[in-house]
């Protein structure tokens, strides 16, 4: 203020330039000293990091850094972590007093809004000099590999939801198996309330105790999930937790449905494509496989690319000899890919069990869940209608070629998947 003052005042009285230019000389003194003495150094500062490697999709992470200041004097710095697209915070710049060589915290809680391999783990700090009058910008610490997998959230509800009988719950439905279960599976006790027809009489005679026979369904079936990763599973849409595409959805479902297949014993597999063959993991079992499955999926991204389910459903014959059962998971809108899946399904009908999973785009329903107002909405209204009436016929189709057939809003897509492969196992269709 002084010198801006000083300066004004010389228009009227030329005599004092003298002292502005020394008041002047002044200020420019003390921002050099404050540039050589009072910026701090980058050695003066050093930065650890500690988080989780692997995280998973929008599921809230605290990252913490560890910040060592070295110089004998306090200092004021502000700290943000170097965050690309897909990772958010919502705590934004961090500003810390660091007292002389002392050790300070600083916590931020990032979210994770997409699936894959992402840079992650340096900071910068800005650090004001002593008189505030400069600021310097450091960026510490290497970028590491972070993998963000699926929110399995869910497996752990359903493993309870199923130990504790109340799968309705999350729209799971159970079906009687059809003429019973038919592999032997173990000898125990009688219990009251077993059916005699399940008494062994001979193991009976020989332990002096009524022993019955346990069954349980055939094991050891193969699943096979396809996961169409083309331009028609990029659509996104509002979930809960944050915005999703029908991909992720298709992804939620398949792991699940894969959780349960393996504890019913069977074997699972996995092939991911759009105009090519991405990711094939061959069918196994065990709880541990789905491990290996989720690594598979957790950075697939949807491809704007046109689908080539030919080349899809021909790997599927040529690795397969067995007879399983193909989970397709797409999306279709048009007569060619719906005519393309038809003709691959009337092929696959009879040496496998082919399952089309259908998921429907929220941007196009939601014209017709909802009464139009104004003449745009009515033109949108129409060709959504003409479009979901097109589709229906062509679900229908698949269904006459020996498919069955999953057709189910995204949010609804996990229980009505597991439904469906509960009722394959109940009525042994597989």
């Amino acid at each position: 203020m002084v010198p801006a003052a000083l300066s004004l005042l010389l228009v009227v009285m030329p005599e004092i330039r003298h002292l502005v230019f020394a008041v002047d000389a002044l200020v420019v003194g003390v921002v050099v000293v404050d540039l050589l003495l009072g910026l701090p150094r980058r050695s003066h500062f050093k930065v650890e990091r500690s988080f989780v490697g692997t995280w998973s999709h929008n599921r809230q992470e605290r990252v913490r850094f560890h910040i060592d200041h070295h110089s004998v004097l306090p200092r004021r710095v502000t700290v943000v972590p170097d965050l690309m697209a897909a990772l958010v915070t919502e705590m934004g710049a961090q500003v810390l007093s660091l007292p002389p060589r002392r050790r300070a915290s600083v916590v931020f809680a990032v979210t994770a809004t997409e699936r894959g391999v992402f840079e992650f783990g340096a900071l910068w700090i800005a650090a004001h000099s002593r008189l505030g009058l400069w600021r310097r910008h450091m960026r510490f610490g290497e970028s590491t590999p972070l993998h963000v997998y699926p929110n399995l959230k869910q497996l752990s509800e359903y493993a309870l939801l199923a130990r504790t009988n109340r799968l309705s719950l999350i729209g799971v439905r159970r079906f009687r198996r059809a003429g019973g279960d038919t592999e032997f599976e173990r000898l125990r006790d009688y219990q009251t309330g077993d059916p005699l027809q399940r008494v062994d009489w001979k193991a009976t005679a020989r332990r002096q105790a009524l022993t019955v026979r346990d069954f349980q369904v055939s094991q050891s079936q193969n699943v096979i999930f396809m996961l169409d990763t083309g331009r028609m599973m990029a659509s996104r849409h509002e979930a809960e937790g944050g915005e999703i595409s029908l991909l992720d959805q298709a992804i939620d479902a398949a792991l699940m449905m894969a959780y349960v297949a393996l504890a019913q014993g069977d074997r699972v597999g996995l092939i991911a494509y759009s105009d090519s063959v991405h990711r094939y993991v061959p069918p196994k079992g065990g709880a541990r496989h789905l491990n290996q499955l989720i690594h598979a999926v957790h950075d697939l991204q949807p491809q704007l690319v046109e689908s080539r389910h030919d080349e899809a459903f021909l790997y599927l014959q040529r690795k397969e000899r067995k007879r399983c059962m193909a989970c397709l998971f797409t999306s279709i809108i048009d007569q060619v890919n719906a005519d393309v899946i038809q003709a691959h399904v009337t092929k696959l009908h009879g040496r496998h069990l082919p399952m089309t999973v259908v998921l429907r785009d929220p941007g196009l329903h939601v014209y017709l869940d909802k009464p139009p107002v104004g003449e745009d909405a009515l033109y949108r209204s129409g060709a959504a209608a003409m479009i979901a009436n097109w589709r229906e016929e062509a679900l229908r189709s698949l269904g006459t070629a020996g498919a069955l057939v999953v057709d189910s809003a995204a949010d609804e897509l996990t229980p009505a998947v597991v439904s469906r492969y509960l009722e394959v196992k109940a009525r042994h269709l597989l």
